[in-house]
């Protein structure tokens, strides 16, 4: 498979986590409350949209962190950023390897929230993350600095917020398909 050589601008990275955050809550809203929360033995939508949350929140954790103490909490990257191509083809192949979320991005639901709360919480804490990479975050930094990611070891600020972009397609597509099998039944 050839290599894509290119990597997302900080525009397109905006603007594609903007639609997929969209079309996540269309998707969302448009089901009714027995599909939302439908498991079955596998996520709901309802914890899909929960485990994305807690990936956006912590993805704004790590992006708020003053820049000189990330630096001196994780250093400076010693590589050059992957493609958003090849990133999410490792993180794929990870998963394909058994990589599972970590405890702190199981999403408990427990506390019975209405389908509408869910769907504004994501929506509040994605629209902060993305905030946080509109205002804070600038074209010529994002590949000078990195985080710790609990599958991918430590990623750079652009690979994070590419991270955050297919990952969030990754679950979209998981719950349209729990979806079309929720509506089987």
């Amino acid at each position: 498979m050839p290599t894509k050589n290119y990597h997302l601008d900080k525009f397109h990275i905006i603007s594609s986590t903007e639609a997929i955050v969209e079309d996540i809550v269309k998707l969302c809203r448009n089901m009714n409350n027995e599909t939302f929360f439908h498991s079955n033995g596998k996520w709901s939508a309802a914890e899909h949209l929960e485990h994305l949350r807690l990936s956006f929140h912590k993805s704004w954790q790590g992006l708020f962190i003053p820049k000189f103490i990330s630096r001196m909490m994780f250093k400076k990257p010693q590589e050059a950023p992957l493609p958003y191509e090849e990133l999410q083809e490792k993180y794929e192949l990870l998963l394909a390897r058994g990589a599972k979320a970590t405890k702190e991005y199981i999403p408990n639901l427990h506390n019975k929230r209405s389908k509408d709360e869910i769907i504004e919480r994501f929506k509040h804490t994605a629209n902060r993350y993305l905030n946080q990479v509109r205002y804070y975050w600038e074209e010529e930094n994002i590949d000078q600095f990195q985080f710790p990611h609990p599958i991918l070891g430590n990623i750079t600020a652009r690979e994070l917020m590419y991270f955050n972009i297919f990952h969030s397609w990754h679950h979209y597509r998981s719950m349209k398909q729990r979806n079309g099998e929720s509506n089987e039944l």
